[in-house]
């Protein structure tokens, strides 16, 4: 599935947005949390699952994204063109985070 960075518009809060029917398709209601992996961070990284995500607010928000973002060098991104990414299921609540595009300042990854 593909999901965009995303920021409150005031640079407090990060996320990833779920782009199309992923969150149906890929994501339980019963979930409080799922497990992301970073192309960068090789262990699960605990991200929260709130009510809105169901609702008009399909993100996963959380500082260990922020984290991963500015690690990388993607914020600030230009406007209204967000990084893409790639957000594999890898089943039990667990997803791996891929580049998806190339986006200046972010660093290439060895295949």
């Amino acid at each position: 599935m593909i999901a965009s960075a995303w920021s409150d518009g005031r640079g407090y809060v990060y996320g990833l947005r779920i782009l199309g029917n992923g969150r149906w398709l890929y994501f339980r209601r019963e979930w409080g949390s799922v497990f992301l992996i970073f192309p960068d961070h090789p262990e699960p990284v605990e991200v929260p699952v709130t009510e809105s995500f169901w609702g008009r607010c399909p993100e996963l928000r959380s500082p260990k994204i922020k984290q991963f973002f500015l690690r990388n060098g993607l914020v600030p991104w230009p406007k209204d063109h967000p990084p893409h990414f790639s957000l594999e299921p890898l089943g039990r609540g667990r997803f791996r985070l891929q580049w998806l595009e190339h986006v200046p300042r972010q660093p290439s990854l060895l295949l």
